[in-house]
């Protein structure tokens, strides 16, 4: 198996540089009720490689936040990330439903566990 190697940015997670074999689809789906996002699986292992998909068939981009809440890495419903670094990843998402022309943001985003937190 190849091993890339990369810089790890801030947030912990890295864009995948090639197809990676198991992929696990995360579901991140607009709660308009509660004006939030409902993620499922909400914990992944540390290594694990996820794509961020929105159940309804929307499109989906996701932005990953410091602790002090900056935003730092984008990630498009299309592109892979390997989480590298465990921890309880925040984020913001940005919905473009299916046939609308503008993002929705809900009031609240969304947190993936990544475990074990420590090595």
């Amino acid at each position: 198996m190849e091993t890339l190697t990369h810089q790890v940015p801030e947030s912990g997670a890295i864009a995948a540089a090639h197809k990676f074999p198991e992929v696990q689809n995360i579901s991140v789906e607009y709660d308009q009720e509660n004006d939030g996002v409902i993620v499922t699986p909400g914990k992944v292992h540390k290594g694990d490689t996820v794509c961020f998909k929105d159940p309804k068939g929307g499109k989906l981009r996701i932005v990953f936040l410091s602790p002090s809440g900056k935003e730092t890495d984008t990630m498009l419903d299309s592109e892979a990330c390997a989480m590298t670094i465990g921890g309880s990843y925040h984020f913001k998402c940005f919905f473009t439903l299916p046939g609308a022309t503008s993002e929705i943001s809900p009031a609240t985003g969304g947190i993936l566990d990544v475990v074990p937190h420590r090595p």
